[in-house]
């Protein structure tokens, strides 16, 4: 007797480990996870949108007082406080962010006070200089372009000419998406014409433009024709204080000039024939003697 229930209990055993375990089917998943990453998106600018129109929490955090525009951290520290107790947005979003604007007060002290400053050429958020449309943000459709290892990847899908381009990073923190990044892009209604000209202006520039405190510095500028429309800059500061700054982030181009958002900041270009201008700290164009001293010449296309 004792033997047979030993030979029953092993095939119970058996069984158990021979068959095939349920597992939720990976499209569920995919599918599951999209719904709460666009309810994520929804959910950000469901909160910024009142924090914008809050003006206790939405401070001013710059200081004007001195010869260049910097930092008032204390405002700073508070502005961002809001987004961290949101609860919609990672601590890697603040940390960032924190780090984007002292790369900015790092630009302003290049810059005329008083001038279009660095960083503040649109709102970070609604990637617009014009008032938003605050409905739009929290019912766009959102596009998720990839999920994997709790992370994800999505953008404004569908939008009409005029609406903002923006593409998101996620990151899954327990049960809950939350937003880690926003970037400004071209997004995916580029005409063919505007393709064209992307495809044109994509290579490599170079030149040495004036510096007021070295020999010059030594640029390099390339654009590329990818997705994101990704560009890298690298400044090599010649003379006694030599370094060398790098810096990434996306371009866009409109009535001849191409705007560079990157992660310290944002700059602006001319189309010439040779290459690219850049423009004076408050957008305007160089007048044709200092035109020349500005220019970056178009040594290769991709």
């Amino acid at each position: 007797m004792k033997n047979l229930v030993t030979f029953c209990f092993v095939l119970f055993v058996l069984w158990g480990c021979n068959e095939t375990p349920k597992s939720t089917p990976v499209t569920t998943v995919f599918f599951s996870d999209s719904a709460a990453i666009t309810d994520a998106v929804h959910g950000f600018y469901q909160f910024y949108n009142t924090f914008y129109k809050d003006n206790t929490k939405n401070l001013d955090f710059t200081d004007d007082k001195g010869k260049h525009l910097k930092l008032n951290q204390a405002n700073l520290d508070a502005y961002y406080a809001h987004f961290k107790n949101s609860g919609v947005v990672s601590s890697d979003f603040v940390t960032k962010e924190l780090a984007y604007y002292k790369n900015c007060e790092t630009l302003w002290q290049k810059e005329e006070k008083g001038d279009q400053a660095s960083c503040f050429e649109a709102d970070r958020y609604y990637c617009s200089q014009e008032e938003p449309d605050f409905e739009f943000y929290t019912k766009a459709p959102i596009s998720v372009k990839s999920v994997a290892n709790n992370t994800a990847s999505a953008a404004f899908a569908g939008t009409t000419e005029g609406s903002p381009s923006i593409s998101f990073e996620l990151v899954k923190e327990g049960d809950k998406w939350l937003v880690s990044k926003i970037e400004c892009t071209v997004g995916e209604n580029t005409s063919s014409a505007e393709m064209d000209l992307v495809n044109q202006l994509a290579a490599f520039y170079s030149g040495t433009t004036p510096c007021a405190d070295c020999d010059g510095i030594a640029t390099l500028l390339t654009l590329n024709a990818d997705e994101k429309r990704t560009f890298s800059l690298e400044e090599q500061y010649k003379g006694k204080k030599e370094k060398t700054v790098e810096s990434k982030g996306t371009w866009a181009v409109a009535e001849g000039i191409i705007t560079l958002n990157g992660d310290s900041g944002s700059s602006k270009y001319q189309m010439a024939d040779d290459g690219l201008i850049s423009l004076n700290a408050d957008g305007s164009k160089r007048d044709a003697k200092s035109a020349k001293k500005y220019l970056l010449k178009k040594v290769m296309g991709e």
